[in-house]
């Protein structure tokens, strides 16, 4: 018997052990899945004010869009509680009441990412929305995930790993991608002025590469995404040379394309890739 109880009582200490530490899962799921170790906090992290703002204006979008795809005409109700709770978080953060406002984004969040799921499924069996042309509000997106993709966007120096700061931008970005029904993405790398150019043109092309690997991985179908390389060719600025300046040349561009874009960037997109054929030429 007392056996028993000794089995038992290892048994249910095991399980106590095998919980999840704070802040990896389970009840305490954030939005970010990874730790961050002192070099890697910024002082961005550091001001919730700013991180829930920013995720705020970031669901804002998100259910515009699903607006502009005529989502009340299939799930009006629905809709309606979305916007009853955008209005309870928008309260929260004019009260300044930051946990509040954290709290409910992140049940907002996940709402919003069911409400896109169901009125999809909802669409397509009913036909219950009206056909979307290019609308302003599809157009506003589409410079809103240009803007994300482009924002925060440096790498360290000879590193492709994209930063924490970088990888929220990309989530966001990825998390309105998967509501277009169709977009195509352009990703360019560059690299400061230090090194080889053999070695500034594979070290960029990894570093768009990246970024596009992160975008599947947040779920964005990668097929439409083309990544290209120019090395230290084309510089953020003329500036004079600087730690800040190279800090800044170390990124990835991001272009949208678009079927209906203009003939000059058309034109540019093209020499790019002639651009990058002829650099895989010579590594040959």
């Amino acid at each position: 018997m007392k056996a028993r109880i000794a089995i038992v009582i290892f048994i249910f200490l095991g399980g106590c052990a095998s919980w999840p530490d704070e802040g990896q899962g389970g009840m305490a799921e954030k939005y970010q899945n990874y730790p961050l170790d002192d070099q890697q906090l910024d002082e961005t992290f550091n001001q919730p004010e700013g991180i829930v703002r920013s995720e705020f204006e970031h669901l804002e979008l998100k259910l515009e869009l699903l607006k502009s795809q005529d989502i009340n005409a299939c799930m009006p109700a629905q809709l309606l509680k979305a916007q009853i709770y955008e209005n309870r978080i928008r309260r929260l953060i004019a009260a300044q009441m930051w946990e509040d406002a954290e709290h409910d984004l992140l049940i907002h969040y996940h709402g919003l990412n069911q409400l896109a799921n169901h009125f999809d499924t909802v669409r397509k069996l009913t036909n219950c929305a009206a056909s979307t042309d290019e609308q302003p509000a599809l157009v506003n997106v589409k410079e809103q995930i240009a803007e994300l993709l482009n924002s925060d966007n440096q790498f360290a120096f000879n590193a492709f790993e994209i930063t924490p700061k970088y990888a929220v931008r990309v989530a966001q970005a990825a998390d309105l991608i998967k509501q277009l029904e169709s977009i195509s993405i352009l990703l360019i790398g560059h690299t400061d002025s230090v090194g080889s150019k053999n070695s500034n043109y594979e070290l960029a092309l990894k570093r768009a590469e990246t970024v596009k690997h992160w975008l599947g991985v947040y779920g964005v179908p990668t097929y439409n995404i083309t990544t290209l390389t120019q090395g230290s060719l084309k510089p953020f600025s003329e500036s004079e040379q600087s730690e800040q300046k190279r800090h800044s040349d170390r990124r990835v561009e991001a272009i949208i394309l678009d079927a209906n874009a203009q003939s000059e960037n058309s034109k540019q997109v093209k020499s790019l890739m002639n651009w990058t054929k002829i650099i895989e030429k010579k590594k040959e």
